[in-house]
């Protein structure tokens, strides 16, 4: 509620030429209507100028700032006062990763306060804030009025969406943007390593395209997002830019071959096959001249070059379609959802379309969707060809009963090839990589069916929710690979800890596990939770840092499942118990007992 309000407030103020106020409480609030701004064309103005000059500022309006390519400099102004008693602080957000120099300079009472220099031509240590965005922490002492300037110029698009924040809810939102971020990549890495096994089995071209095609789109985004310049190399500025036009560029080349492969263009029209041919060419030298070529005008070509490839491959899967290839529907579905994302894209970096969260997040959704469909597309194909092979054993039986029996031994071998790969994947869908437990989906279809059973049965089920205490500060002192050896020795403490085959133990999110104990009364949940606590407690745990001190809190709550109570009211009991540990100083055990 106090954000809707702060924004009517600030609407309003800002529309009469009012500088922004702050409040005591504040959630992250786009900046976009508060900038004013003035370009440079020549990159001559320094802040002197701009503190001493009489400069005609622009009002830039409710739109983000977007000036699409060019090679100006750009001043922005953003006014900001605090009209309270007290000192407040909040997160300044540049939520567009690639731009090349952010030159901030903080003024008050027309003193030069602090500079700051960003972007992505700057090692990615050199930041203030870390985070895959630009982000400035501001402080004002009580009634101070602050202004900000930014100079901005950039090899990419030039656009500047600028979000305020108090912490708490920064982190909080970027949590749940991280968390889409990350259903995206997995979903992308899990498909290709699917078909890169079904390559390795079948040994078809087609496959290990598509695979090069799906990973090709995850690392472009990437790239475009900041994720890859600060996780993957964070002192390789030139790169940085180079690895977009790379990656893009690999979108096209992998995704004409597999189009050409897998449609078997050549035998529906020649002159769509050799304009692939063209597209996979230009390709391949566009991702040369990512090398020697300046980015502002390599990228514009390649935009204009992928927006081609793309209609020209739905265009390659509607007459193959159209003249009777079964599997070209699917393919054709699935490539108008890509381009409807690769076309978002392009017009949003043209300035034609604003920057939100339709058009941050078209390309992953078209993408994602895409590469989901064409699944089914080569799932299709998969069949068609296996009817192939049974109508070729038919003919066979009438040649020679031999001949048939191994071609039908052939066929149940490649089957059960297919199903163990089928099981391997299941597995790993429900396994969380890191620490080896069971993932949070496959804990939800297992305690639906321990729940069931209790109810059937009238037996009790047991929770047993646990958390490693200050964590964060783990991570924050540590590092995050320390904050991973610490998740994987307890939970390998944890698997110790349960002693029964029935016993399900399973991570529950970040730092959370979860233990799932049927035909278990409290007290013997509160013998596994205490047993659990102990192992941890007991010995430090062995990090790439050295030995660290863990402990951990664990709430408890037993019942017996009925139609009065849910699975879900099973697991927030638990959840109060374990709430009821930290507040009692952690490293306990504490129950939640029936009402």
């Amino acid at each position: 509620m106090h954000r809707y309000v702060f924004l009517v407030l600030f609407l309003a103020l800002n529309a009469q030429g009012s500088p922004l106020l702050l409040s005591d409480t504040g959630n992250g609030i786009s900046l976009n209507p508060a900038v004013n701004y003035l370009e440079d064309p020549a990159s001559q103005l320094q802040i002197s100028d701009i503190l001493n000059g009489q400069l005609e500022w622009i009002q830039n309006g409710d739109k983000t700032f977007n000036k699409s390519y060019n090679e100006s400099s750009w001043w922005l102004k953003i006014e900001i006062d605090n009209p309270t008693d007290n000192a407040q602080s909040r997160l300044l957000e540049i939520s567009y990763p690639v731009l090349d120099y952010i030159d901030v300079y903080l003024v008050s009472n027309d003193a030069l306060i602090a500079e700051h220099k960003l972007g992505d031509k700057y090692p990615y240590h050199k930041r203030l804030f870390d985070h895959r965005n630009f982000i400035i922490p501001l402080q004002w002492q009580a009634q101070q009025h602050l202004t900000v300037y930014l100079r901005v110029e950039s090899s990419s698009a030039v656009q500047v969406p600028v979000t305020l924040w108090d912490e708490q809810s920064f982190f909080g939102f970027d949590t749940t943007r991280t968390i889409l971020q990350g259903i995206f990549f997995g979903t992308m890495i899990v498909i290709a390593a699917y078909n890169l096994l079904i390559f390795f089995v079948l040994g078809e071209r087609t496959y290990l395209l598509y695979v090069g095609y799906v990973l090709c789109m995850p690392l472009f985004l990437a790239s475009l997002g900041g994720y890859s310049f600060r996780y993957l190399w964070p002192t390789f500025t030139q790169w940085n830019d180079q690895s977009i036009i790379v990656f893009l560029s690999g979108v096209v080349i992998f995704g004409a071959s597999f189009t050409r492969s897998f449609l078997k263009v050549k035998d529906y029209s020649l002159w769509i096959d050799r304009t692939l041919q063209v597209f996979w060419a230009g390709g391949i030298a566009l991702a040369v001249s990512a090398f020697f070529i300046p980015y502002h005008v390599n990228i514009i070509a390649l935009i204009i070059w992928a927006a081609g490839a793309c209609i020209m491959a739905l265009l390659s899967g509607c007459v193959c379609w159209y003249k009777g290839q079964v599997t070209a529907k699917y393919y054709t579905i699935a490539w108008t959802s890509m381009l409807s994302g690769g076309l978002i894209l392009a017009m949003n970096k043209a300035g034609i379309l604003p920057t939100n969260l339709f058009t941050e997040y078209g390309t992953h959704i078209g993408s994602a969707l895409e590469v989901v469909l064409l699944s089914f597309a080569l799932a299709e194909r998969i069949n068609a060809e296996r009817r192939m092979r049974y109508e070729a054993q038919e003919h066979a039986l009438i040649a020679t009963q031999r001949a048939n029996e191994e071609l039908e031994g052939r066929v149940q071998e490649r089957t059960r090839e297919l199903e163990a790969l089928t099981q391997q994947l299941r597995d790993l869908s429900n396994t969380d990589q890191l620490t080896g437990l069971h993932n949070r989906r496959h804990l939800d279809s297992v305690i639906q069916e321990e729940w069931e059973r209790g109810k059937r049965y009238q037996r009790p089920l047991a929770v047993i929710l646990m958390d490693i205490d200050h964590f964060k500060n783990v991570n924050d002192t540590h590092g995050h690979p320390v904050g991973d050896d610490c998740l994987q020795e307890v939970a390998k403490r944890v698997r110790e800890g349960v002693r029964w085959p029935t016993d399900f133990a399973s991570r529950y999110g970040g730092e959370e596990f979860c233990i799932v104990l049927p035909e278990t009364e409290v007290e013997g949940a509160l013998t596994v939770a205490e047993r659990i606590r102990s192992l941890i407690e007991s010995d430090p745990i062995l990090t790439r840092n050295g030995l660290l001190p863990i402990t951990i809190s664990a709430g408890v709550h037993s019942l017996i499942p009925s139609g009065a109570t849910t699975p879900a009211l099973l697991l927030e009991q638990a959840d109060i118990a374990l709430y009821q540990a930290k507040q009692e100083g952690r490293n306990r055990v504490c129950q939640r007992k029936a009402a």
